[in-house]
């Protein structure tokens, strides 16, 4: 009997990654990881989660502002920035459309009817940094229509000037990257329990000790970075210019994302 006639099932399987990597089945395994990031209550429950506390951070930002019309400017930038909170369910939105597959096994099915693995991480990172984009949008949108009604019930215009929009613009794209870095980590973390509990004590805990203790650490951190982007020089005093923190999250990203392919196309599923 030849060697080849003793290639087994699962052979045959890897080889079908290299069959079929054209345009048309990439685009039908984007619109396949659409559907299933739009399906259960994960999309809405985080992004509702995500407005309400940033609502109660807006409103408690404005009401707390004893002269709000002398501090109007500052007021409305602190207003916008507090929607970047989303980073943190935009990042758990990614880690979850990941791990959710792993524990309930349907990432077989996945990489059985994809072009290959890599194009299921690629498609999850897609998908996951559209969904980050919509929360960035919608989180914004919610900050100035909450923060109008604050200032307006102190009789105050809620200021809409450059450096307003400079933020709004900022805090869609640290949204939009969150995405696909909570994705990536599921991919490389596997366990959803895991996953999310790390993301939630990193970005409600870990961030500011490591911050407040080793700043000159922490602003080469993915976090640093994204309040050099944001221009949060109150949380860290000496993060990079805005420019520089962009280009160092995005590398950051771009990081994980090389990791979570390789651990993904390397290990069984």
């Amino acid at each position: 009997m030849r060697n080849s006639d003793l290639s087994s099932p699962l052979d045959s399987l890897d080889s079908l990654d290299s069959l079929d990597s054209s345009p048309g089945a990439m685009r039908h395994q984007i619109a396949a990881e659409t559907l299933r990031a739009r399906s259960g209550a994960a999309l809405p429950g985080l992004l509702l989660t995500a407005l309400a506390l940033g609502a109660l951070g807006q409103l408690g930002s404005v009401y707390a502002e004893t002269e709000l019309a002398a501090n109007a400017v500052d007021a409305s930038h602190r207003v916008v920035n507090l929607a970047a909170s989303a980073t943190l369910f935009s990042s758990l939105f990614g880690a979850l459309l990941i791990t959710g597959e792993f524990k309930s096994g349907s990432i077989g099915r996945s990489v059985l009817y994809a072009p290959g693995r890599g194009a299921v991480v690629g498609a999850k990172l897609l998908v996951a940094g559209l969904v980050g984009l919509v929360y960035g949008l919608v989180s914004v949108l919610c900050s100035l229509a909450v923060g109008a009604a604050a200032f307006a019930s102190k009789d105050v215009s809620l200021v809409l000037d450059g450096r307003t929009w400079q933020l709004a613009a900022a805090v869609v794209g640290v949204c939009a990257l969150a995405g696909p870095w909570g994705a990536a980590i599921g991919f490389v973390v596997r366990n959803q329990l895991i996953a999310v509990i790390g993301l939630v004590m990193w970005g409600t805990l870990g961030q500011l000790m490591v911050l407040g203790q080793f700043p000159q650490v922490g602003r080469f951190l993915p976090d640093g970075a994204q309040l050099a982007v944001l221009g949060d020089r109150l949380t860290l005093p000496s993060a990079l210019d805005a420019p520089y923190g962009l280009l160092l999250l995005v590398a950051w990203g771009a990081a994980l994302a090389l990791l979570a392919h390789r651990t993904f196309t390397r290990r069984d599923v």
